[in-house]
């Protein structure tokens, strides 16, 4: 196996029709049968506080724990390509989730990581998470190497999420941005405004026009951004649908760093 691709939707997501995840497990399957995609589909709505503080805990519990019962598996059930991995490490695991999802990828990674788990990098796209890479863990554990990367696919056009109010022009939009942002707490505006870091000047981003999704680095090594047009949904559209799921498999394959080997010890925890 390549890579583990655990794949989470956002709120609102019907469940009795095929949904992203779906079409991307049936693509990634004809894409490259080593990847393996693990879909967490779930319920919720609109209701922050509850999802946050509540439903997402829950969420990320479980998916935690379903990851590390997959990854502790015998090599002989996870076979590995010739010379891709060495015998006593285990393929990457990677988060690829959309709005609300990408809480859910957080709090899932911190829990594996607290366990000893490496994570092979995340891509959070329209991403209501907080976007400051302090405050939300990432550049910690990017560099700390418990996390390979991060790129965040994002919009400025996403009117779902809020936008930095100091970025936007004028009193009036200052205060709608405010009071938006206010109203969605404690989702975060990721997927917006991109990623945020202490002296960053607040700006707002745009897809450049010759090149909508060129990979726009930050001064952090691993981290990363695409922005798109379009909006928070516009990435799983059906006439964009192909070419974001293409971008994600170039991403997970070409920013993975070396998967370390993984201690003896988590490989045999109950």
């Amino acid at each position: 196996m390549r890579a583990l691709l655990v794949v989470i939707h956002g709120i609102l997501t019907r469940q009795t029709e095929a949904s992203w995840p779906d079409h991307f497990d049936a693509w990634l399957a004809r894409r490259d049968p080593e990847c393996r995609v693990l879909k967490k589909e779930y319920r919720a709505g609109p209701f922050p506080r509850w999802n946050n503080w509540i439903k997402n805990r829950q969420l990320a519990r479980g998916l935690a724990a379903e990851i590390e019962l997959f990854r502790s598996r015998p090599a002989s059930e996870n076979p590995v390509p010739e010379g891709a991995l060495s015998s006593n490490s285990l393929p990457p695991t990677w988060f690829i989730a959309h709005s609300n999802g990408a809480v859910i990828a957080l709090l899932a990674t911190q829990r594996l990581i607290a366990r000893g788990c490496w994570v092979g990098g995340l891509i959070l796209t329209g991403a209501a998470c907080e976007a400051d890479l302090d405050r939300n863990g990432i550049l910690h554990w990017v560099r700390s190497g418990q996390v390979g990367a991060a790129i965040a696919y994002g919009s400025a056009e996403d009117h779902v999420l809020a936008d930095d109010p100091r970025a936007v022009p004028g009193f009036g939009s200052k205060l709608r941005q405010w009071a938006w942002r206010k109203l969605l707490w404690p989702y975060g505006c990721l997927g917006r405004t991109g990623w945020t870091w202490p002296g960053q000047t607040p700006r707002r981003s745009i897809a450049n026009p010759d090149d909508p999704t060129k990979l726009c680095p930050t001064p952090f090594p691993n981290i990363s951004m695409r922005w798109f047009p379009g909006g928070h949904s516009s990435y799983f559209v059906p006439g964009n649908r192909i070419a974001t799921f293409e971008l994600f498999y170039h991403d997970v394959l070409a920013t993975s760093p070396q998967v370390p080997a993984v201690p003896h010890s988590f490989l045999t925890q109950p």
